[in-house]
């Protein structure tokens, strides 16, 4: 049976938008927005300086820019990567992948996908027998562009995912408190599916679900707010994240300037909050009661868009 769950969204905070007084909301964070290069061209991955008050906490691998900035290559090291978690510790975090898109965001041909399906399988197995004992529980990921390829990378992953789910699974596997976060942070994340319908999407997780397991909690990688607008239901979606939040595009741009508040201080103080209050109107729309905010002290849903609005202005 399919886990009746209502997913919870995270805000994908860039280096750049890290202050110290954010909001306590769920959030993830890339490692492809915290790389550093050098004067010879060395490149690390730099800690992050703020982080907002909240156990809810994601790492992403930074598959993505990869792809799309750096020619299908990661341009720092596995071991750089680790180091960067361990410095902050999230509650899951990627394993190495890598989207199946073109530099546009279309289809970049079957060839291409079926490499980086298989790089994207070597590189989750490499991670899970080298490291699977960290505190953090590692999330690996589905991608494909067309409903076959998916199915074809579920398939792939299937024994890797059952093994994990088996492992984070296990309440008697540990008992150090810094480690029981992960008993309930385990999930699998599913890419590449920027630009895609509703309905499609609906239909990736379903055929997903019927190849790994409908016990297989799973993260939708970046996905916009269309999609939390839609009213449908995604079944076994625990997750979601987006960037999107900040808007300052446009005519933004005028009203930040005329607001005399920093990008930063303006992303945080009006986009954020904005954003956050459509997300929770289509909350009210979707089928599932939307997306849960959760609050990291008193562990339930975010208030309703007005007393967000409230919330938000006082901090």
């Amino acid at each position: 049976m399919v886990m009746d769950t209502t997913p919870i969204f995270y805000t994908t905070i860039s280096s750049k938008e890290l202050r110290p007084d954010m909001p306590p909301v769920p959030f993830l964070l890339s490692a492809a927005s915290f790389l550093r290069q050098n004067s010879q061209g060395q490149c690390s991955l730099r800690a992050p300086r703020y982080l907002p008050a909240s156990v809810l906490r994601g790492a992403d691998c930074g598959g993505f820019t990869a792809v799309m900035r750096w020619g299908g290559e990661y341009r720092f090291t596995l071991d750089q990567y680790l180091l960067w978690l361990f410095r902050w510790h999230p509650q899951w975090a990627a394993a190495f992948d890598l989207p199946c898109l073109s530099e546009t965001g279309g289809y970049p041909g079957p060839k291409v996908v079926e490499e980086r399906q298989r790089w994207t399988t070597a590189k989750a197995w490499e991670i899970w027998e080298g490291y699977w004992d960290t505190p953090w529980a590692w999330t690996p990921t589905i991608q494909g562009y067309t409903l076959s390829e998916f199915e074809q990378h579920a398939r792939d992953l299937t024994d890797l995912i059952r093994q994990m789910q088996a492992y984070y699974s296990d309440p008697g596997r540990s008992d150090d408190d810094e480690e029981e976060g992960c008993l309930n942070a385990f999930r699998v994340g599913v890419g590449s599916l920027c630009r895609r319908s509703p309905e499609f999407i609906l239909e990736v997780i379903t055929r997903i679900h019927a190849i790994i397991g409908a016990d297989i909690p799973l993260h939708l990688w970046g996905v916009k707010l269309g999609q939390l607008k839609s009213g449908i239901a995604l079944p076994g979606v625990i997750s979601c994240d987006s960037g999107a939040w900040n808007g300052l595009y446009g005519k933004e741009h005028e009203k930040r300037r005329k607001s005399g508040l920093t990008v930063v201080e303006y992303s945080w103080q009006v986009k954020h909050p904005e954003y956050m209050c459509k997300v929770a109107r289509a909350q009210h729309r979707s089928q599932q009661l939307g997306l849960a905010f959760v609050d990291a002290f008193g562990a339930g849903p975010f208030p309703d868009p007005i007393q967000l609005v409230e919330h938000f202005a006082q901090l």
